[in-house]
């Protein structure tokens, strides 16, 4: 079940006029099928659309996206493209994702979203999945870029819980080379965790970027595991600060009835 906190400031907004700042708002209200290439919702600056992967596209199921995080480098990793944002600013990505149960033992580590430039490699603010030991346990990790023998993914507080919808909010600041991200915040001061890697050229973030898995992804060092597991993504915001990544304008569905509201804070 969702979890809404209502601030003062989300109830005076009406329900037609979003942020100057939010650059996706994304609810992702589209048939079943594969994500590609529906239009997002507004601001944005076109369709989603592939950028590495052969076959085997994101899917739309019941007004989500999801996907699958497997050893085949061969599925269809997705991004939308925003306004490209300079390296002297922050840009911010808030979004709900649900891990489904998957076993026993350890899920296979990687990640499956963040932020890039407008290539296939620059990728920052990356989410991953990361064992919590040998058994099922799990939990959400961030790294600022790729990962190597010095540099790891930077694990949640806690581990989490399988079959939940946990709203994500992820930060990626070129000025320091620091990504970080909050799990289930009520605002930016809430608790998070950070992954500070500045030995590499900031990048001007410009597409949200949703992957399915590969082996390439595992993240190093630790994080062992060997299960498969899936995503589901929704309710996807991009902006350049915490709020404006974080609230949704209402998308009409049809005539008589309007989609899902993100409130400012969830």
């Amino acid at each position: 079940m969702r979890k809404t906190v209502i601030t003062l400031l989300a109830l005076a907004l009406t329900a037609s006029v979003a942020f100057a700042g939010n650059l996706v708002n994304e609810p992702f209200t589209y048939a079943d099928g594969n994500l590609t290439p529906n239009n997002p919702g507004l601001p944005a600056l076109g369709p989603w659309a592939t950028y590495s992967g052969s076959t085997g596209d994101v899917q739309i199921v019941s007004n989500y996206a999801t996907g699958i995080m497997a050893t085949s480098a061969f599925a269809n990793d997705d991004a939308v493209p925003f306004t490209a944002q300079t390296t002297s600013v922050p840009t911010y990505a808030c979004f709900r994702v649900y891990i489904p149960c998957f076993g026993e033992t350890a899920p296979l580590g990687g990640y499956f979203a963040g932020l890039k430039d407008a290539g296939t490699s620059n990728m920052v603010a990356r989410v991953y999945v990361l064992s919590q030991g040998t058994t099922g346990q799990w939990t959400f990790g961030i790294s600022n870029t790729s990962t190597n023998s010095t540099y790891g993914a930077t694990p949640w507080t806690t581990t989490l819980n399988c079959d939940t919808w946990y709203t994500l909010v992820i930060k990626y600041d070129p000025t320091t080379g620091t990504s970080t991200m909050w799990v289930d915040p009520v605002n930016e001061f809430s608790a998070s965790v950070s992954n500070t890697r500045n030995d590499l050229s900031a990048i001007p973030a410009s597409t949200f970027f949703l992957r399915q898995g590969s082996s390439s992804s595992f993240p190093s060092p630790g994080y062992p595991g060997t299960t498969v597991w899936n995503w589901r993504v929704d309710d996807l915001g991009v902006g350049t600060t915490f709020a404006e990544a974080c609230y949704q304008a209402p998308v009409p569905v049809n005539s008589t009835t309007w989609g899902r509201v993100k409130t400012l804070y969830r």
